[in-house]
């Protein structure tokens, strides 16, 4: 892509996230590893049950949890990371809910 390296705190003012993000979580897009070019990430999994008129919330700060989405929400997309200590720990990275087409970070 030639844009360099990108984080998902910024994500709200990356066209390419902002664009790719959704279309991962509807099954268009394929995850990518973090750090091997042209290869899937299959650690990275997406869910979505609707995708129209929802908000997508990216979780900033990464906690452990289930890889279940929250009740009000209609899809998500899990993934796991290294925590410090190197143990390997799989969460929710952004979670889809219905309401108007915007992006929250929390």
């Amino acid at each position: 892509m030639g844009a360099g390296g990108r984080w998902v705190y910024d994500g709200c003012h990356d066209p390419v996230l902002a664009a790719q993000l959704p279309a991962l979580i509807e099954g268009r897009a394929e995850a990518q590893a973090q750090s091997t070019s042209d290869t899937p990430d299959r650690e990275v999994t997406p869910l979505c049950r609707q995708s129209r008129g929802t908000t997508l919330r990216l979780h900033r700060v990464l906690r452990p949890a289930p890889e279940n989405s929250p009740s009000r929400a209609t899809g998500h997309v899990a993934g796991c990371w290294n925590l410090p200590d190197g143990t390997l720990a799989r969460g929710l990275f952004g979670t889809l809910h219905t309401g108007l087409c915007t992006w929250v970070t929390a």
